[in-house]
């Protein structure tokens, strides 16, 4: 999100310029992992099922993740700040000493932020890796 030309990754395998999605492969021969768009993956791993549905999974979280900010069941509480349920957690994005705080289930965090959406990312990004990762 927010990269210009330039600041995405080329394809190691077919040096194809501006990949978006950067699939990281190993091999147990190599000492080395490649870093290749989808295409590649799906040839030199002759799986062409997989690639691309773990490609289209980290497109759908990164669409879900841009739109978090705009949706419409944020709530303003008693206090001015914002409040919206997300995977049973409750999450709340106010001004504390003219910057922006993050709280999830009451727990306050510890970080200060600039803008209302920076916070708001932030928050999503806590949630969605507490609740997805083992």
């Amino acid at each position: 999100e927010g990269l210009e030309y330039g600041d995405y990754e080329d394809c190691q395998f077919c040096e194809h310029e501006q990949i978006r999605y950067v699939h990281i492969l190993a091999h147990p021969e190599y000492s080395d992992t490649i870093r290749v768009g989808c295409v590649c993956a799906c040839n030199l791993t002759n799986d062409y099922v997989e690639p691309k549905r773990r490609e289209r999974l980290l497109r759908n979280r990164t669409a879900r993740r841009s739109r978090f900010p705009n949706r419409r069941s944020w709530r303003v509480n008693r206090q001015g700040g914002k409040t919206i349920k997300l995977d049973n957690h409750r999450i709340t994005v106010g001004l504390k000493r003219g910057r922006y705080r993050v709280w999830i289930d009451g727990e306050e965090g510890t970080l200060y932020y600039d803008d209302e959406r920076g916070a708001m990312l932030r928050a999503y990004d806590r949630v969605q890796k507490t609740d997805r990762c083992p």
